[in-house]
């Protein structure tokens, strides 16, 4: 049973006959989403959708992220509609100018965190039904993606790399057990999502160097992974 409001096609304007030519690209926290948007925004020459910018560790975005671990029950609803607006608006932008666009997350995976926070009961089933009933209103007025990447890692490194990067008091304040159920909740709307194309990468031995960029391999391994879907849509690589 497909438990995920943004993986049912028929939520969407178009049910899916058209696209907004939007690669998004997903994963659990520390999965290496940024570095491998960074990387295909320029090898593609393609405008980045960014879900945080790693230098400004003092943007409302990271404030609240910081708040919302210290005490999730507390913020955890204004968060995800925090999230879920910024989401929204990033996809509006892209289908408003009729361009290619990378997404480093995106509204279509935003529900995962809504989800995990209620399953653990840091979000209220009120809170949830609210949420969700915002989230089918806009999906009303949106498309669906060209292609999903899904970056696949253990919680082990996610943990570690969530640990060696420098965001605020995040490494010190995300539990793991929190992480474990994120990576479940990931799993199985991946396996739902049927909006698009969709590629799963396997990235827990492709550590970024110290500059935060990929090895030649890596990157040779996931253009190899996309291309086929790059030159259906017409995004040429």
């Amino acid at each position: 049973m497909n438990s995920y409001t943004s993986t049912n096609i028929s939520n969407y304007i178009t049910r899916g006959e058209k696209k907004n030519m939007a690669i998004v690209i997903d994963g659990i926290i520390g999965a290496g989403k940024s570095t491998v948007a960074h990387f295909l925004s320029e090898e593609l020459n393609i405008p980045l959708f960014e879900e945080l910018n790693d230098s400004d560790s003092n943007s409302l975005a990271q404030r609240m992220l910081d708040l919302f671990y210290a005490d999730q029950k507390r913020w955890s609803a204004i968060i995800q509609v925090m999230f879920l607006n910024d989401r929204f608006r990033d996809i509006k932008a892209i289908e408003a100018s009729g361009n290619e666009a990378i997404i480093d997350r995106s509204i279509y995976g935003d529900e995962i965190f809504a989800k995990t926070i209620n399953d653990r009961g840091q979000m209220s089933d009120d809170e949830f039904t609210i949420y969700r009933e915002l989230l089918h209103n806009m999906l009303q007025h949106i498309k669906v993606p060209e292609l999903l990447i899904y970056i696949d890692v253990s919680v082990d490194t996610a943990m570690d790399r969530i640990a060696k990067r420098n965001r605020s008091t995040e490494a010190d304040l995300i539990p793991r057990d929190y992480m474990e159920d994120l990576n479940r909740n990931y799993e199985d709307w991946y396996d739902n999502y049927d909006l698009s194309p969709k590629v799963k990468i396997d990235l827990n031995d492709s550590e970024p160097d110290e500059n935060g960029h990929l090895s030649h391999e890596v990157k040779e391994k996931i253009i190899s992974a996309i291309s086929e879907h790059l030159e259906l849509s017409g995004m040429m690589v």
